[in-house]
């Protein structure tokens, strides 16, 4: 008799929140990209050090090895805390540091809250990662900022 492979609701919402850091870093990427090469064009003529700096940080891009912003979650007794974190090399320390808080999305209805704070959601629900329509749409819009999670 084959075995039904269950997967609990809680499982499904900490899934579909690893989809959205990896969204969102994505977004990032794509946001630094446009703004070096932006830099890169306008500064061209003018500011070679510019233009130097872009090269390298286009080359950082594509191989890999650019220190981005990146998102992190945090499981908490409620929700899953989606925490941005940046690199840091302040006295030589060149490690990633929590930022803030990006979003809250509760464990067990998989519903997204823009953050109230470092401890708390605000109140009213922005997408819900259990609803197809609505995670693909959260999944869609989202980007670093978390412009997406204001109240439409």
């Amino acid at each position: 008799m084959p075995k039904t492979l269950f997967v609990s609701q809680t499982e499904q919402v900490s899934k579909y929140v690893d989809q959205l850091c990896d969204a969102l870093a994505s977004q990032y990427r794509g946001y630094h990209k446009r703004m070096i090469e932006g830099n890169a064009r306008y500064f061209a003529d003018g500011r070679r050090d510019l233009s130097d700096y872009a090269t390298q940080q286009l080359k950082e891009l594509e191989d890999g090895t650019a220190k981005l912003m990146r998102f992190r979650v945090q499981s908490g007794r409620k929700y899953y805390k989606i925490i941005q974190q940046d690199f840091d090399t302040f006295q030589d320390r060149n490690e990633y540091r929590d930022g803030s808080v990006h979003a809250f999305v509760d464990k067990e209805t998989g519903d997204v809250y823009k953050p109230a704070g470092w401890a708390k959601p605000a109140q009213h629900v922005r997408y819900n990662l259990l609803e197809r329509s609505s995670r693909e749409d959260c999944l869609t819009r989202c980007d670093w900022a978390g412009g997406y999670l204001y109240m439409r």
